[in-house]
Order: C-alpha cells, then sequence, then structure tokens
C-alpha cells in the first residue's frame, strides 16, 4: 500500500465490444460499480478500452470521477501483442491489481498460487471448449484448444481469486483443468445480473394470453450459432410441435448468423417451416427488449450454458422460459422454468413445447416464478462480492 493509501487497480475491459456479447456485457457492469464500492477503500482505476470501444461507455467510465482514468490499448486482449505487452503497461501504470473479467492475465507477472507483489481478480465464465466435444468446430479456440486450456489453468492457478459464474461452472472448470485443493479454494461462483431494462418489461407485462386459433405464439430463442447451443435441434423441435399444437407457432431466433454454422436455416427450409422462422440476425437491445416483451415463450435447448443469461432475462421479462439440462442451466432455472432433458431430442422438446404454449395457467405459475427468481440475478450483487475480493 502507497503512503497516501491510495492503490491502482487496472480493470481490463477491452472485451467490451462494438457489437453486444455475454462477456462484454459483464466486464461493462462491473467496471461501472467497482469504483464507487470500493472509493472508501483508497482504490483509484485505469480502465483498459479498445479504440473502438462505443463512445458512451468511455463517457460512463470518465463520468465516475477523477479517480477513475481510462486508456486506449490498440492490442486485443487475446493477441499475441496484447499478452506481452501488458506486464510492462501495468508496472508504466503503477498497478497494485489486475482484474480480467475473462480468462486472459498477465502470466510474467503472477506466480503460481497467488501471492505476487501484483495482485489479480479474474473471472473464468466456463471451460465450454474442454468439457463438450465439437462444441464449435470451426471457432478459433477449437483449433487452439491447447492455448486455450493453457491460459485459463494460468488464470486459475495464479489469480489471487477466481470467480466463475455458477457453482456448475466453477465445478467444471476445476475438474477439466485438474486443480488442486488450494487453487479450488480461491475459486467462488458469483451468479451474474441482468439489466434493470428487463424487469420494467416484466412489471408492466400482462398474464399469458389464452389461445385464440388465429394470431400465432411466438418462441423466442436468443443466442449465437455455434453448434453446441443446438439451434439445429430448435427447428426439428419446432416443427414436431407446430405439427403438435393446436394453436399457430412462429419461433424467433435472434442473434448474429454465421455462415460457418448454416445448418439450422437450411433444416427450416428441408422441414418446411422457413415460412414461420425468423433469422433476426444480431439486433440492438431495444430490439431484443421488444422480443422479449412481445414473445410468449423463450426457448434455449444449448447443450452447455456456464450461466445462462436469456433465462435470467427472461425471468425478469416476466416471459416464461423453457431450457435443457446442459451445464448450469438446470442451476439457473431452480424451480421457475421448464427444464426438458436433451436425451428426449427434439420428440420431446417438441410435445413439450405445445404442452406449454397451450396451457396458460401453466405460464401464469411459470411467469410469476420467474419474476421471483429474477431477484436472485443482479449486478449490484455480483459487484459487491467481487469488490470484497479486493479488500
Amino acid at each position: 500500500m502507497r503512503a497516501n493509501n491510495t492503490r491502482t487497480a487496472v480493470f481490463d475491459a477491452r472485451w467490451v465490444l462494438p457489437a453486444p456479447s455475454g462477456i462484454g456485457v459483464y466486464a461493462r457492469e462491473l467496471a461501472l460499480r467497482l469504483p464507487g464500492l470500493l472509493a472508501a477503500d483508497g482504490w483509484r482505476f485505469a480502465f483498459l478500452v479498445r479504440p473502438d470501444v462505443p463512445r458512451s461507455f468511455v463517457d460512463s467510465l470518465r463520468a465516475l470521477g477523477p479517480a477513475c482514468t481510462v486508456v486506449e490499448v490498440t492490442a486485443p486482449p487475446l493477441s499475441p501483442k496484447g499478452m506481452l505487452f501488458l506486464p510492462r503497461l501495468l508496472r508504466n501504470l503503477g498497478a497494485d491489481l489486475f482484474h480480467a473479467p475473462n480468462f486472459v492475465v498477465p502470466i510474467a507477472s503472477l506466480r503460481r498460487g497467488g501471492g505476487a507483489k501484483l495482485r489479480c481478480v479474474a473471472t473464468i465464465h466456463d471451460a465450454i471448449p474442454l468439457v463438450v466435444p465439437d462444441y464449435a468446430p470451426a471457432s478459433r479456440t477449437a483449433r487452439m484448444k491447447p492455448l486455450f486450456r493453457m491460459l485459463l489453468k494460468a488464470a486459475a492457478t495464479r489469480a489471487d481469486a477466481v470467480f466463475s459464474v455458477s457453482a456448475t461452472s466453477m465445478l467444471d472448470i476445476a475438474n477439466a483443468l485438474g486443480l488442486g485443493m488450494r487453487d479450488r479454494a480461491r475459486m467462488r461462483a458469483v451468479w451474474n445480473g441482468v439489466d434493470p431494462e428487463f424487469s420494467e418489461i416484466g412489471r408492466n407485462r400482462p398474464p399469458p394470453r389464452s389461445p385464440d386459433g388465429h394470431s400465432p405464439a411466438t418462441l423466442l430463442y436468443v443466442g449465437r450459432m455455434d453448434p453446441y447451443k443446438n439451434v439445429p435441434m430448435l427447428v426439428e423441435a419446432f416443427a414436431a410441435a407446430r405439427a403438435e399444437s393446436p394453436l399457430p407457432l412462429k419461433l424467433v431466433i435472434a442473434g448474429s448468423t454465421d455462415e460457418r454454422y448454416p445448418e439450422a436455416e437450411r433444416l427450416a427450409k428441408s422441414l418446411g417451416v422457413s415460412d414461420c422462422i425468423e433469422f433476426t440476425g444480431g439486433v440492438p437491445f431495444s430490439c431484443l427488449l421488444e422480443l422479449y416483451r412481445t414473445a410468449d415463450l423463450l426457448v434455449h435447448p444449448s447443450r452447455y450454458e456456464g450461466f445462462g443469461l436469456q433465462i435470467a432475462e427472461a425471468f425478469a421479462s416476466g416471459l416464461p422460459a423453457l431450457c435443457s439440462d446442459g451445464g448450469a442451466l438446470p442451476e439457473i432455472a431452480g424451480d421457475a422454468a421448464a427444464v426438458e432433458p436433451l436425451a428426449g431430442g427434439a420428440t420431446a422438446w417438441g410435445r413439450r413445447i405445445a404442452r406449454l404454449i397451450n396451457d396458460p395457467e401453466a405460464l401464469a405459475r411459470m411467469q410469476k416464478a420467474g419474476l421471483e427468481r429474477a431477484a436472485e440475478f443482479s449486478w449490484d450483487r455480483a459487484a459487491a462480492a467481487i469488490a470484497e475480493a479486493y479488500r
């Protein structure tokens, strides 16, 4: 600690991208909360940002006060240059602590077991490439799995505090990396929060509507097209549900399309349901809110999630949710969402969708339970737990 009782934390906000992403949201929400929580403890903050970061985010950081500075860095965190120059940059900034909201830490500045002069707080969101076979075969991580494992293990064994976003993910990370008890003891699970604007939808949402046989009920999927997200199976399940349901159905698939994974769109055409499936591509936040507001059921058949932010967003929005039993999804769902095991495949999923969408009483119970469970997912609570690790 310096003589004037101040300490400097360098927060790596380079994960905040021009287009919204789950890790970007995580980094943004913590960055905007931690300085206020730690001001009385003498912490100053330097935020590393990309040149193309949204200006609104930079303005929000500067508005936090004189104890916060913004440092523009051209090298992305996962680039070789971004990793190699980081220790020198931290020395130049007088860093006492480095905060990695994802798994890239300054390996050369840290030591095994923590306790180096430069302290480190890191989050490892999940170990999907290590625990889900063929999770995304065309991705860069899949092609460089040994490097990914090395970086994850460096964060898990060298950071002074390691966070994950669910108890399920924390255990899977520890097992996948073969961590011993000393390294596991520095790990903690802290759930993600949800943007308050989803809660605004939930406060004003009417009860689920009764089927009228005319206007279609809307199923909503939010997420990427990576194979482990299981979107082709969802398309197949939708076709089965549509054949079984007396109520007309529509499926909205909201997320960036990926030319590497065209299977879902091809399957929709081959099954003859492409006319009632909308692939929106990436949508701005305001449009995403509208999709949550107007949908009748969130459907999330992912083979694995370290958290499952879509489920928490649905709860806050008052939108009933059906999810798989993949990874942490049952942990996040609790008793508030319908959980359909993946073992039953598209046929079981189609039947479950048809039953739920035609049962407004069941949907109303799920809506009520989801709104109650949504209170568990708070960015303020998450930031407070991580601030305690700084102390």
